[in-house]
């Protein structure tokens, strides 16, 4: 069976053969044909999508028309004329700051001692034109700022307070002064934080930390045990004194009221000596007798013994 010259044709050329037939037939239709096909492949390729999270920068012709354009879609001049840069603007950039040599940064602090840290920056996108186009590597500026701030910072604390209780105050300072430094320098970023992940001397001085740390340490509870003697001392001398003027309340107290009574009594005594003069200079003389003669040493005599001893118990009267 002879095969036809028709079916040995593959379809893509038949296809063309055709095309190329109705084109002769109306040339008019095909070129309307092919500016439609123009228009749509530049209509489909000139518009753009930005997702969510994003913000896209457009240029034109190498220069920058807009870089504020948020998600969505967008249109731009295809063919090369406008060019689109989407960057990730609604998240959260992360940068180590290491040394020159090492993973570590090595700093010296204000009292001349080497330690080592571990710094991450985290920031954001806060004006993506500047990010694009005002510097060729911004993550390096940012540790680069960093760096710098750390430097004057530490540099400016002694070594007990950057590995205690300054890490706080160091990462808002260099916060601070990164920041003030990246927006002289105008490269769009944000500063969110300086996280100081941790300081510590370096290896071959560790030993000689830990022994200033026992030592001060030691120093510390002498002063601890000193003051808490003193305390206790002055506590001591604080009850006593407490207990020798309370003592010496009383003993004044008690001497008031003596010379009050003895006052009294004098002042009665005088109302009477007044009223009868003998009669209370005799009772004055009993009462001074009954109070010493139970005191006195008493020795008996024979009688006409010498010496005669007159104990004036009774007032002679003279002639």
């Amino acid at each position: 069976m002879a095969v036809s010259e028709s079916s040995r044709v593959p379809a893509s050329v038949a296809v063309i053969r055709a095309a190329a037939a109705r084109v002769r037939q109306h040339p008019g239709g095909a070129l309307l044909a092919v500016v439609a096909a123009v228009g749509l492949v530049s209509l489909t390729s000139g518009i753009f999508m930005v997702g969510n999270g994003e913000s896209a920068a457009v240029r034109r012709c190498g220069r920058l028309t807009s870089d504020a354009i948020q998600p969505g879609l967008g249109l731009r001049i295809p063919w090369g004329v406008d060019q689109v840069t989407r960057v990730r603007t609604g998240e959260v950039l992360r940068a180590e700051v290491s040394g020159d040599q090492t993973k570590q940064l090595q700093l010296v602090t204000g009292d001349e001692n080497f330690i080592e840290m571990m710094v991450v920056v985290q920031y954001t996108v806060s004006n993506l034109g500047a990010y694009l186009f005002r510097t060729d590597d911004p993550q390096l500026l940012v540790a680069q700022a960093v760096r710098g701030a750390l430097v004057q910072t530490v540099g400016a604390m002694p070594v007990d307070d950057v590995l205690t209780s300054g890490k706080a105050q160091i990462q808002q300072d260099v916060r601070r002064q990164a920041q003030t430094w990246l927006d002289r320098y105008g490269v769009g970023l944000t500063l969110l934080g300086v996280n100081l992940q941790w300081a510590k001397p370096p290896l071959e001085a560790a030993a000689a930390f830990r022994d200033v740390n026992d030592a001060k340490a030691d120093a510390a509870k002498a002063v601890n045990q000193a003051q808490s003697e003193r305390e206790r001392a002055l506590s001591l001398a604080r009850g006593d004194a407490s207990r020798l003027v309370q003592e010496a309340d009383g003993r004044a107290a008690g001497r008031v009221q003596q010379a009050r009574g003895a006052t009294e009594r004098f002042a009665r005594l005088l109302a009477q000596h007044r009223l009868a003069p003998e009669q209370t200079a005799t009772d004055l003389y009993h009462s001074t007798i009954q109070k010493v003669l139970p005191r006195a040493k008493l020795v008996l005599l024979a009688p006409h013994q010498a010496p005669r001893i007159d104990l004036n118990l009774i007032e002679r009267s003279h002639p």
